[in-house]
């Protein structure tokens, strides 16, 4: 007799087989062993408080982002940038702290400075220009300690000049007299000559005519890519006959409006009426 082999053994009415049982199978939940169920919540609580951390710092983010733009977005730092970017590129306000420039600008006058013209040319005779101070580029700044970083900015900030102040830091303000690849004369009475002509100088009134007081001569070359400034009050100013020649990388603007006092505000005159520069001879090459 043949043996029944188990698959070919009928199944009872109404009974469904069996199907095997794989060992390495994972058994129903409700059917894990208690460890196994621990350890898979403990991995959900830790993934569920990760996706909440983040979700928190993604929020906090956000929060940091709109409180600054709405600071950035804010009248008055829309304000303040719009003046330090006004100041920066195109006018700022300066005023007369001495008496170097008598009689055309009184001391504490007020200027509006244009700092656009000589970003497409150079300087001209006769211009009064503000500048830097020479303690930066001449060598009477030689020794000097520079000013640290900021600090020149802080200077020019209302009330704060006096006590951030430093020789490095300030501006100046003279007229420029000669140009690059001119010969230039000063002579004691503080008269200019170009190229071995007078320079008519109708803003001077001021000249070095007592003779224990004579102005510093000067007989010299200008060299390219300089001017010579001096005040119009030759006895009393500290200009290129002391400390050379002014770079025209050095200069910030043109003195150009005068808004202060009410009574003498207006643009500034020129120096020069038509063809009153014609004799002067050419510059040297």
């Amino acid at each position: 007799m043949n043996a029944e082999k188990p698959s070919d053994r009928p199944t009872l009415t109404g009974q469904n087989p069996q199907p095997a049982q794989d060992p390495d199978a994972t058994p129903p939940d409700d059917e894990k062993p208690g460890q196994e169920r621990e350890d898979e919540d403990t991995r959900a609580a830790v993934l569920q408080d990760l996706h909440n951390t983040t979700a928190a710092g993604s929020s906090r983010r956000s929060l940091l982002a709109a409180l600054l733009l709405s600071v950035l977005a804010s009248p008055s730092v829309l304000v303040l940038a719009s003046f330090i970017t006004l100041r920066t590129l195109v006018v700022e306000a300066r005023y007369i702290p001495s008496g170097s420039m008598l009689p055309a600008l009184q001391l504490q006058d007020r200027l509006l400075v244009d700092k656009l013209s000589y970003r497409f040319r150079m300087p001209e005779r006769g211009e009064i220009v503000v500048f830097h101070s020479p303690y930066r580029f001449a060598p009477i700044g030689h020794g000097i300690s520079d000013p640290f970083q900021g600090q020149c900015v802080l200077t020019a900030l209302p009330g704060l000049a006096r006590i951030f102040q430093h020789p490095k830091c300030d501006a100046y303000i003279k007229r420029v007299v000669a140009l690059p690849g001119e010969r230039v004369e000063v002579d004691p009475l503080g008269q200019v000559w170009i190229n071995g002509e007078p320079l008519p100088e109708p803003y001077v009134d001021h000249t070095c005519d007592d003779l224990e007081r004579l102005c510093q001569p000067l007989s010299t070359q200008v060299p390219p890519d300089h001017v010579l400034v001096l005040g119009d009050n030759r006895p009393n100013s500290q200009d290129g006959r002391f400390w050379g020649f002014l770079p025209t990388d050095q200069v910030i603007g043109r003195a150009w409006l005068r808004f202060w006092p009410p009574e003498t505000s207006g643009p500034l005159p020129p120096a020069y009426g038509p063809g009153a520069l014609s004799g002067l001879g050419q510059p040297t090459p």
